[in-house]
Order: structure tokens, then C-alpha cells, then sequence
């Protein structure tokens, strides 16, 4: 595999339809841009279907030619998760990318319609659900890909509490440590996804990706107050632009030399390259017990 690569590299993609969570600001938001610039059709999937048109018809300014669609998609509810599979599967025959991105960061406490915490919800779980739920359109879409989006701050996660999954009834919460915690449960689930694509004989590969240290709309947009809302507007001079940290997701999406369970980082250089993981997130008891609890917590069984 290369290790030079920038947004010249990406491939021609007419053809392939693609699916970024989150896509209306953003990582998700240039990633979008960057895979539509080179020919994919994308579904914007969003929660707010009019910051989703905003973001399309920015997209469509810059590049006319742009193939997008937006679709409503709340990753909170496992119910908004069903429909909007349900939904596009009904209107697309293929599934060639699934960008795991959309989430939430460092919120104050708040269960969802289902009752799980809301980072746990919206940032794993949710995502958990929508691949088992395309997974046979991924399977039947030759070359297809998984691409699921940790963050540095997956090491506050490194210890998972299997008796307080997700913080029931605000038991042992911190902000931190619950966006944390979501971050090392999707790497663990990108890694043990692989695994078991690999042990049941299938095609689609599974991936991580993570941003490094870059603006996003995440960070001012879930500070709780007026102090932290200020440090993190004054930080954000000092990260590097959107672009960068979407540029690992996009390579994870399009590299043709990918082979599966790579993790996808920016390097020393800005550019994107395959990137180490910590100990905890190849913990294989740990990615078995998540992958079974999720299976419960949302009654989809895939990959056994």
C-alpha cells in the first residue's frame, strides 16, 4: 500500500452509490463533497432534513454535476435505524461504501426514545444496527466496504464495563469518558467485523478511520457552556482544516489497495496512512462480549 497519498489519488467512482452518516456538516460534510467530486452517487443520511438539503444544495453550488440524496436517519432510534435501511434498499440495488460517521461528542447525560445513552446510542449502537441491517446489499455489491469512524479520544474508552454498558440511569457517567468509550467500541467493531467477514467467507471489508486532531462542527457544537464553548472556538484555530481529517475516512472509502482491518490516520505529514491502535482495541474477549451484547441490546444476529 502506498504510503503517499493525497485527493488527487482517488479513484474514478461513477457508478458506485455510497453512504455517509452525518453528512451534512462536517467530516461527513467533506467527505461527501470529496467522494461526489469524483463521480459516486451519496446518500446524505441525517437526522435534520433541512440542514441535509442545506449541505446538498453547497455541495451541488460548487460541483453541479454532484449525484446526492438525502435521506432522514436517526441513529438514536433503533426504529429511524430500520426504516431508513428498509428505505434504501427499496430505491438502491447496490451498497459499494457505508461511512460510519455521524455522532455526537461530550454531551451532558441524556437517555434516547430506546433508553440507552445517547453517545453509546447515536455513536455505536446505531451504527452497529444500520450494517447489520445493509449488509446483505453490501455482500451483494461486489468490492463493498465498511468504514466505520473512531477518534484519538478512543483511549478514555480503553476499560468497557460490561455491567453498565451505557451508563443506565446516569450511573458513572462522564462526558468524556461516555464519547470516549463510543470511539473504542466502534474501532472494536470495525476489527471484529473484519474477523468475522474473514471467518465466514465473505467479500466486504471493514474499516476504521480516525481524523487526528481537525476542525469539526462536533466540538463547539456540544460545548455546555459559555467558558467551554469559548476554549473550544479558540482551540479550533490551532487544529488543522476539515479537509484533513476527512482525507483518512475518504482513503479508507476508495483506496483499491485496502485489504481489510486497517485503521486509517493522518500521518506525520497531514496525509493520510494506516495507523497503530492501542492494546485494548484488540482485545478479542472484549470486541466478542461487545459484538454479543449489541446483538441483544438490538435483537439483529449477523456475522455468527
Amino acid at each position: 500500500m502506498s504510503m503517499s497519498w493525497n485527493l488527487a489519488d482517488i479513484p474514478g467512482l461513477s457508478g458506485k452509490v455510497m453512504i455517509v452518516t452525518g453528512a451534512n456538516s462536517g467530516l461527513g460534510f467533506e467527505t461527501t463533497k470529496e467522494l461526489s467530486r469524483k463521480g459516486a452517487k451519496v446518500v446524505m443520511a441525517c437526522r435534520n432534513p433541512q440542514k441535509a438539503a442545506a449541505a446538498r444544495q453547497k455541495i451541488q453550488d460548487e460541483y453541479p454535476d454532484a449525484d446526492l440524496d438525502t435521506m432522514l436517519l436517526d441513529l438514536a432510534s433503533q426504529k429511524s435505524v430500520a426504516e431508513f435501511a428498509d428505505n434504501f434498499m427499496q430505491n438502491y440495488h447496490r451498497l459499494d461504501v457505508l461511512v460510519n460517521n455521524a455522532g455526537i461528542m461530550a454531551a451532558p447525560y441524556s437517555e434516547t426514545v430506546d433508553g440507552f445513552e445517547n453517545h453509546f446510542a447515536t455513536n455505536y449502537l446505531g451504527h452497529f444496527a444500520l450494517t447489520g441491517r445493509l449488509l446483505e446489499l453490501l455482500e451483494a455489491t461486489p468490492g463493498a466496504r465498511v468504514v466505520s469512524v473512531s477518534s484519538l479520544a478512543y483511549f478514555f474508552g480503553n476499560k468497557i464495563d460490561f455491567d453498565n454498558l451505557y451508563y443506565e440511569n446516569g450511573k458513572g457517567y462522564g462526558r468524556w469518558r461516555a464519547y470516549g468509550r463510543s470511539k473504542m467500541e466502534m474501532l472494536l467493531f470495525a476489527y471484529e467485523m473484519q474477523r468475522r467477514l474473514t471467518r465466514t467467507g465473505r467479500s466486504t471489508l471493514s474499516l476504521a478511520a480516525h481524523p487526528g486532531l481537525a476542525q469539526t462542527n462536533i466540538m463547539p457544537a456540544q460545548a455546555n457552556s459559555a467558558f467551554t464553548k469559548k476554549l473550544l472556538t479558540q482551540a479550533a484555530s490551532f487544529l488543522k482544516p476539515t479537509i484533513y481529517g476527512a482525507m483518512p475516512l475518504i482513503r479508507a472509502a476508495t483506496d483499491k489497495e485496502v485489504t481489510g482491518g486497517e485503521y486509517f490516520g493522518p500521518s506525520k505529514d497531514r496525509m493520510p496512512d494506516v495507523v497503530k491502535s492501542n492494546k485494548a482495541s484488540h482485545n478479542l474477549d472484549t470486541a466478542k462480549k461487545l459484538w454479543e451484547a449489541s446483538e441483544e441490546l438490538t435483537g439483529l444476529h449477523y456475522l455468527d
